[in-house]
């Protein structure tokens, strides 16, 4: 099991490497701080801020929602929150987020934890077993 901070600052976390058809367990901790708002990886709602919802990177889900994406491609996004099983569709570095709008990361601070596990290995194919007569 890997453990690394993410922290609320950046656009971007670098975490670990991840393959394609691995499928992974995300589990999140700790506390970080949107402006003077703190927040746990599971993000916050944030109802005073519901006119520029639509700018966060990713506006279905909480404020603050601790975010994953593969080589920081944006199409790849997904909600990891306090915990998630994920399988990656492709091979890259798994990055992680503070679900923001991304030109306001500045008034950030604070860092949460992510721990990720590989739960389920694809069968490699390429060697094939054969039966001796």
């Amino acid at each position: 099991m890997l453990t690394a901070k993410v922290f609320a600052r950046p656009n971007w976390n670098d975490i670990c490497p991840v393959q394609a058809g691995k499928t992974y367990e995300l589990l999140a901790s700790g506390t970080w701080w949107d402006w003077f708002v703190p927040s746990g990886p599971g993000g916050y709602e944030g109802t005073i801020l519901k006119p520029v919802a639509h700018l966060k990177r990713s506006p279905a889900d909480r404020w603050f929602c601790l975010m994953g994406a593969v080589d920081q491609d944006e199409d790849t996004l997904f909600p990891i929150g306090r915990h998630k099983t994920w399988t990656s569709t492709q091979d890259g570095i798994l990055c992680c987020v503070a679900n923001d709008i991304p030109a306001m990361h500045w008034n950030n601070w604070g860092a949460v934890t992510v721990s990720v596990r590989t739960v389920w290995h694809p069968v490699t194919t390429g060697v094939e077993f054969q039966q001796r007569r």
